[in-house]
This record gives structure tokens, C-alpha cells and sequence, in this order.
């Protein structure tokens, strides 16, 4: 038996970022445990965008100190951050008013955001139809990284690092002795003894809190996402949104191919299936199409599927959660990437110092069983 400080479930962008912030603030035995491969979860099958744009404060807080973070960490690691922006286009008088509001609260928070009129959104991006449009809101500081590079970064050093990853490690239990305290971690080949317990499974969180008596409030919705043939670089290159067609997003990778999603079907039930469809591929092609008219011409290479792994209110649980020493950081409902930056910072203060300068009060895990539920975060796709 193996005794660690920490042990953390889940490689994807969370639990890597939560064994990094860790070792930077001193605990260097420290495991990360992965059935698969890191990032094989939503990580590896996510759009790429980091914004701070967001409705409540204490996400847009904890998504200002994320986007510093990210620049850090892409310094450190040595993989790119490029802060290309967000683009939420306006297509109707009542959408643009609401986006008005959010730009004040966000511009009090430190965010650049600003609202364009149709002649501005065109000069940012040349390919756009603006015939119908009202407006568009904008941050330039917003960004997108790719995530297997930033997968790959945390790797490379934590091949020279005390942490200890280890991928193709399914944890099939966890006793809990002495009251909880003592936490054995058991998987086909070991077992980790630990006193602190970091759940960070994503859309399987529920599974390893079944393992430690507790009730996790998550469930995996499917989301699809396709990418086009590589077009001329530079073509489109902020996050662009666009709520009135079925809340789809585009943007273009370093190599030139467009990524872009649409909502999932209010009536699509929670499921572990990520297969592709053939009827988001038309949807995601009518939506693109008709923000880019250009894009009617552009062959899709391929389409995939991932999941969000959703809250009853779309928002985060995040700190000590059921038996004394357990953790858990999931249930981001679509952005788990772009805060793992700050999700990892700020848990590794908690379980070290007790404390964050992040407002996790507001993710506070309990929340949904006592019913007192958030406001939902902004989303797209």
C-alpha cells in the first residue's frame, strides 16, 4: 500500500491542474489516478474557448483570475494561449439590451468587454453576415488553447515532478476507516492511502461519490461538436456566438479548420454516449452557414461527441464535500476547461490553507440538497 497526501480521481483539465497547483504550494506526494488516458473525458473534446464573459459575479471573479492563470501556465508549461476574443452576436433589440447590463457588470469586474455596432463586428471579422444584426458584444482578452497541447504540457512535467499520474488506473472502491479520515483508494494493481480525497471525474464523479457515501447532483448530457477542412488562417479568429441560431458557436484552430457546436435538444436525456449523429451534423451545418455564409462551401472532416456534466443549476460544486478530507471539483456544466486554471489554484488553497481568494462559497457542493440553487451560468452549444 501506497500512502499519499493527496489523491486525486480524473485527469482531465481539473485534476491536472489541481496536482499542479498543489505541488507549487509544497504537498509533493500526490497521485492523480485515470481510467483512461489524461484529457480522454470532456478535456479532449472541448471547443477550446476561455472567456470571461460571463452573468454572475463570482464566475466572471474566478473567470478573470483563470484567464491570468492561463497566461501564467502557457508561460510556464510552454504551450499557446492566444487571446483571440469572444464574439456573442446580437440579433435582436431585447438580446442587445440584456448584453448592455452584463457589460457593466462585467466592465466593474476588470473585464474589456464592449458593445459593437453591426459596421465594427465586420471589421473584426470579414466573413460574417451582419444583414440582421443589432450588435455584438465583445472582450478581446477572451482566448481559446488547445487542449491537447495543454494535456500534453501537463504531462511533460509531471514526468519531472514528484506528482505521480497515473493513466489506465480505474479506481474500483474506497474504504473509509477511522471515520472517514483515512481514505484507501484501491485500483486493479493498488492501493492509496490518503487522508485527503479530491473527486474530479467529471460527468463520473457520481460513481466515486457512491464510493465514498455521498450523493453527487451530476449527470452527463451529451454535446457534439464538428470541424471543417482547414481554411486560410486567420479567416475567423475569435470565438464567435450567436444565441439566435440555436446558441451556436465557431472559431478557427491554428491549422485552419473551424470548430463549431449547437445546443443539445432540451429533450435529449443524460446519457454516456457520445456517438455522433447525423442530425446535429445538419443542424451544426444550417446554424455555421448562416453566420458564415462562406462556410455552406467547407467540408466537414469529421464530427465527435463529448458531455457536459451538468448541475441541477448549471453551476460548479466545488470544496470539502461528504466525509472529512473529501474534495470535489465537477459538475462545471461546459466549463470545466476554461476554469481549470483557477478551480486548480483555488481548491489546492483550500485543502493546504483552508482558505482561497476565489468566491468558491458560491459552488459550494451542499447547496442542491438544501435547495438553495444559483443563478444558472451563461451558456452556449
Amino acid at each position: 500500500m501506497i500512502e499519499r497526501d493527496v489523491v486525486i480521481i480524473g485527469a482531465g483539465s481539473t485534476g491536472l491542474a489541481i496536482g499542479y497547483y498543489l505541488e507549487n504550494l509544497g504537498v509533493k506526494d500526490v497521485t492523480i489516478l485515470e481510467k483512461q488516458y489524461a484529457g480522454s473525458g470532456s478535456t479532449g473534446r472541448c471547443g477550446t474557448g476561455i472567456r470571461a464573459q460571463f452573468s454572475d459575479e463570482p464566475t466572471i471573479k474566478t473567470m478573470v483570475g483563470a484567464e491570468e492563470l492561463w497566461g501564467e501556465l502557457s508561460r510556464d508549461l510552454g504551450f499557446d494561449f492566444r487571446r483571440t476574443g469572444y464574439l456573442y452576436l446580437h440579433h435582436s433589440e431585447d438580446e442587445l439590451a440584456r448584453y448592455r447590463e452584463l457589460k457593466r457588470r462585467q466592465n466593474s469586474l476588470g473585464v474589456t468587454t464592449e458593445i459593437l455596432q453591426p459596421g465594427e463586428v465586420k471589421e473584426i471579422c470579414e466573413h460574417l453576415d451582419i444583414s440582421d444584426l443589432e450588435g455584438a458584444s465583445y472582450n478581446p482578452e477572451d482566448g481559446k488553447a488547445h487542449p491537447f497541447e495543454v494535456v500534453a504540457a501537463f504531462k511533460q512535467h509531471f514526468d519531472k515532478s514528484p506528482v505521480e499520474l497515473k493513466e489506465y488506473t480505474e479506481v474500483t472502491g474506497v474504504e473509509l476507516n477511522r471515520s472517514g479520515q483515512e481514505k484507501i483508494v484501491k485500483t486493479p494493481e493498488r492501493k492509496f492511502k490518503t487522508e485527503v480525497l479530491v473527486n474530479a471525474a467529471g460527468g463520473w464523479a457520481p460513481e466515486i461519490g457512491r464510493m465514498v457515501e455521498t450523493e453527487v447532483p451530476v449527470e452527463p448530457y451529451r454535446h457534439q461538436a464538428v470541424i471543417t477542412e482547414p481554411l486560410e488562417p486567420g479567416t475567423i479568429e475569435p470565438m464567435v456566438i450567436s444565441m439566435a441560431h440555436e446558441d451556436a458557436y465557431l472559431t478557427q484552430t491554428e491549422r485552419g479548420g473551424i470548430i463549431g457546436g449547437v445546443a443539445t435538444p432540451e429533450d435529449e436525456p443524460p446519457t454516456y454516449d457520445t456517438s455522433e449523429t447525423l442530425g446535429f451534423e445538419n443542424r451544426v451545418s444550417r446554424a455555421l452557414a448562416s453566420i458564415v455564409p462562406g462556410l455552406k462551401h467547407a467540408r466537414l472532416l469529421r464530427s465527435w461527441g463529448g458531455y457536459y456534466a451538468m448541475t441541477p443549476d448549471g453551476n460548479p460544486l466545488i470544496g470539502e464535500f461528504g466525509p472529512k478530507g473529501c474534495y470535489i471539483a465537477a459538475g462545471f456544466s461546459g466549463h470545466g476547461y476554461m476554469m481549470a486554471p483557477a478551480v486548480g489554484l483555488g481548491l489546492a488553497e483550500l485543502i493546504t490553507r483552508g482558505r482561497t481568494k476565489f468566491p468558491f462559497n458560491y459552488y459550494d457542493p451542499g447547496r442542491i440538497e438544501r435547495g438553495d440553487l444559483r443563478e444558472g451560468a451563461l451558456q452556449m452549444g
